[in-house]
């Protein structure tokens, strides 16, 4: 297994640190927060406190907020949509915490399903609009199913998993990459391959910005 710090960017999301100060009311000094945007329609996401230098804060911050795991929300949207999971990713949704998982059915259509974090109830359901077939014939290669990856990261990281992808990129056998914010808030992403459920590569999020 190989260790290889990097700086993680993550492969479905765009996170936007906004600074936003109080006004002044009655010589009161303003406050500042920063505060997490998340692109399309899934904004309100938990706020930082001012002065974080990681990235990895807003993983955490959902996580606080999160009663239900990956794997169990995995679950309730097949519950939903009968089929293959092929990534979910927990986000911020109206000052909530979320599950987006993507489900691809038997007959390869990908649906998006939203699972509350806090109560396991699917919010929401639909099908992908920009469905190209890709993810389902990673599903259909794939002999390891999400649980199963994600027992895999967690195994070799000890924390909480925060999302998982199926993917092959530039034509590599497919693999799951699985996000997991350890116990001191660190995000590591590992690599297991979907063929044999092994973890591959371990990388850690070292980049700390420095005053």
């Amino acid at each position: 297994m190989k260790v290889r710090p990097r700086t993680l960017t993550g492969r479905r999301r765009t996170v936007a640190a906004v600074l936003a100060a109080t006004v002044v009311l009655g010589g009161a000094g303003a406050t500042t927060a920063v505060a997490f945007a998340e692109d399309g329609d899934h904004d309100g996401a938990p706020a930082v406190a001012a002065g974080s230098d990681r990235d990895d804060d807003r993983d955490s911050v959902l996580l606080k907020g999160a009663e239900v795991d990956l794997k169990q929300a995995a679950a309730r949207a097949t519950k939903s949509v009968a089929g293959t999971v092929t990534a979910a990713e927990l986000e911020g949704s109206r000052g909530k915490p979320v599950w987006h998982v993507d489900v691809v059915d038997s007959r390869g259509t990908e649906h998006e399903v939203t699972v509350d974090a806090g109560t396991g109830k699917v919010t929401k359901a639909g099908t992908d609009r920009d469905d190209d077939g890709d993810d389902a014939a990673l599903a259909k290669s794939a002999g390891t199913g999400v649980a199963r990856a994600v027992d895999a990261a967690l195994a070799a990281v000890d924390g909480t998993a925060t999302s998982a992808e199926l993917d092959d990129d530039h034509g590599r056998p497919a693999a799951w990459h699985v996000d997991v914010t350890d116990t001191r808030s660190t995000e590591h992403e590992v690599t297991v391959d979907a063929g044999t459920g092994k973890v591959t590569a371990t990388e850690t999020d070292d980049d700390h910005d420095e005053d």
